[in-house]
């Protein structure tokens, strides 16, 4: 009775904290929206088609079949006369004639100073398929393998069906980055979930502290309340609430993303593997906020470890930047954080596809740091409420 009745105290105290509820779940919530969207065109895969101007100053059956096989590599790419094309292909005069050189100088590019890195690298390669192709039909021509008196569109699907390859594509969990190949949504709906659940620390440590200067927490030391029992009591309310976070935020990615015109999250793995992830960082994050109240000693301290720590660990974990973007040694600087270790294994179950089995490096060193967190805590309350005194005011 005594465990249902701290636990409904805990609850109704959270509930009526209207800062707290904010920075729990109004917060995450619209950082994750805001930078879903924000990002979208940096980690977008569908790029729109660029705008060409072409230069052919000598027209010829191979320069017709190159620029047919560009016009196939990037469909619906207008041709643009004019400068604010994205990019220019100037063909050489003697084209036709040094096309099967050795070694091969190809086509002149000039990029527009507005252009992305993505979208020259995009023009880039369909320039070079297309002259690969070209060269192939050249090749196939003058070895009498290809009939050049057929139409052009007929050349090019020869040329194609003899440059094509199938390919078996598989995804390592374990290895690479797959931060790197996460879309918006898949990249934001788990970082600021995250975030926002290892904020619980803030009206963790905020409760504390008033439960310290107001007596409270003394009152219950001289009841006999074991503490134990009382940890829990305080506890367990703030992992329940991360757990409704957790849904509620994943949710929002589901729904809500594609209002923003982005693709709705797609949850690949099993609903076990998502509830063992959640249980993992609602138990890192509240251990966590166990040992930043420990550290504090008045509302003020609180307030600073607790933000302070959670922007730290969000700046350094991959959350704010993706660690994709980071150098390396910032990417190893990132593995000390856990929400660097969360973070990873939510991408392992979103993009990576993988299971329970593939998150449980993850997950163990989430336990581990929460044990750490829960024993460091524990003892300094302890040591904390067994020197608090009637007349002290800490």
């Amino acid at each position: 009775m005594r465990m249902l009745a701290l636990m409904l105290t805990e609850w109704r105290m959270a509930w009526r904290d209207a800062h707290a509820i904010g920075v729990l779940f109004v917060m995450p919530a619209l950082f994750l929206l805001i930078m879903a969207y924000a990002m979208s065109g940096i980690l977008r895969t569908d790029l729109p088609a660029p705008t060409l101007q072409l230069d052919v100053p000598h027209s010829s059956a191979d320069s017709r079949f190159f620029l047919a096989a560009l016009a196939a590599q990037l469909p619906g790419s207008p041709l643009q006369a004019g400068p604010q094309a994205d990019a220019r292909i100037r063909l050489s005069t003697d084209f036709s004639e040094r096309l099967l050189d050795s070694p091969h100088q190809g086509p002149e590019l000039a990029f527009a100073a507005t252009s992305d890195s993505l979208q020259r690298n995009q023009i880039r390669t369909a320039v070079t398929l297309a002259l690969a192709q070209t060269r192939m039909a050249a090749f196939l021509i003058d070895s009498e393998l290809l009939d050049d008196s057929l139409p052009l569109a007929q050349q090019l699907q020869q040329v194609q069906q003899q440059t094509q390859s199938q390919l078996t594509e598989y995804q390592l969990t374990r290895s690479g980055s797959l931060a790197a190949s996460a879309s918006a949504g898949q990249l934001s709906v788990p970082a600021w979930l995250i975030f926002g659940m290892f904020f619980i620390v803030l009206p963790m440590s905020s409760r504390l502290q008033q439960e310290f200067h107001s007596g409270v927490l003394l009152r219950m030391r001289v009841m006999r309340i074991p503490p134990a029992l009382l940890l829990a009591g305080k506890l367990l309310p703030y992992a329940l609430i991360n757990l409704l976070q957790f849904v509620l935020l994943l949710a929002l990615g589901l729904f809500a993303l594609p209002w923003l015109g982005l693709p709705a999250l797609q949850l690949q793995a099993s609903p076990l593997a998502y509830a063992q992830l959640a249980l993992c960082i609602t138990l890192a994050s509240c251990c966590f906020g166990l040992l930043v109240s420990a550290l504090a000693r008045n509302s003020e301290q609180a307030l600073l470890l607790s933000a302070g720590s959670n922007l730290i660990l969000a700046a350094i974990g991959g959350i704010m930047v993706p660690k994709s973007m980071m150098p390396p040694a910032m990417q190893q600087l990132a593995n000390l954080s856990p929400m660097s270790w969360s973070l990873d294994a939510f991408l392992t179950l979103l993009v990576g596809q993988g299971g329970s089995a593939d998150i449980l490096p993850s997950c163990l060193a989430l336990l581990l740091f929460a044990m750490f967190c829960a024993l460091s805590g524990t003892l300094l309350l302890h040591h904390r409420l067994k020197n608090t005194l009637w007349t002290t005011h800490n």
